[in-house]
């Protein structure tokens, strides 16, 4: 039980240790907006989400493959072991959000009706989440080297989302290719939401939450496909 609760405890400690840093070696420039938001609160707003998604994939890739113990023992559905830690860090995460909301309330961004709109985004990023978690989760088994993919895919969309910049602010250019990151966008609506108080066009969100579903079916699909293979390649 003490475990659990380090872990839960550095789960929220480790964002907010890395916020400071990257506010220390960045903060020569603040992100100018509408309602004065300084560059501590946008980064903030940045990384808790990646937090979350950080965790999701790190703690699923190997989810099957760590398990095969169990699998070797009686059977079950392979895509419990991604979606299991998927859960566990959604409710993580909701723990969390409220520790950002009183940090928005303190820095003079009340909660407001806008953050109504928080729900699609959150749901938008769960199915992202799960989508390359499973993936990870469903191909390291089989080519176990793809592990040491998955903290430089987690780095790579760590410096592409936005996470300490503006996309905004960079040249048109630059903003399509970043953009082509779906969690960019999926970033860049929570901050609409958080900071700016406006609830964004969920269109915007057509793009990632399309990323994600593909992603997730591709994954369940080969999950299923591999279902009597996994217990083979396993041993």
């Amino acid at each position: 039980m003490e475990n659990t609760y380090l872990g839960t405890i550095w789960w929220v400690m480790e964002p907010l240790l890395l916020t400071g840093l990257l506010y220390f070696a960045f903060s020569s420039g603040f992100r100018g907006g509408e309602t004065g938001t300084g560059f501590l609160v946008f980064l903030l707003c940045g990384m808790l989400p990646f937090k979350w998604f950080a965790s999701s994939i790190s703690g699923s890739a190997e989810s099957i493959l760590n398990n095969k113990g169990i699998l070797g023992q009686f059977y079950l559905p392979k895509w419990i072991f991604p979606c299991s830690i998927n859960l566990s860090m959604l409710l993580r995460f909701l723990c969390v959000l409220p520790i950002l909301g009183g940090v928005l309330w303190l820095s003079g961004l009340p909660p407001t009706i806008a953050w109504v709109g928080l729900i699609p985004i959150i749901f938008c990023q769960l199915v992202i989440n799960l989508g390359v978690s499973m993936l990870a989760a469903a191909t390291i088994p089989l080519i176990p080297d793809l592990k040491h993919l998955v903290p430089l895919g987690i780095t790579g969309v760590l410096f592409t989302s936005g996470i300490f910049f503006d996309i905004n602010s960079r040249p048109l250019d630059v903003q399509e290719l970043l953009m082509l990151n779906p969690f960019a966008e999926v970033l860049n609506n929570y901050r609409m939401i958080l900071l700016e108080g406006e609830i964004p066009s969920f269109g915007d969100l057509m793009y990632p939450f399309l990323f994600g579903s593909l992603s997730l079916l591709l994954a369940l699909t080969l999950i299923k496909a591999l279902d009597k293979t996994y217990p083979r390649v396993l041993l």
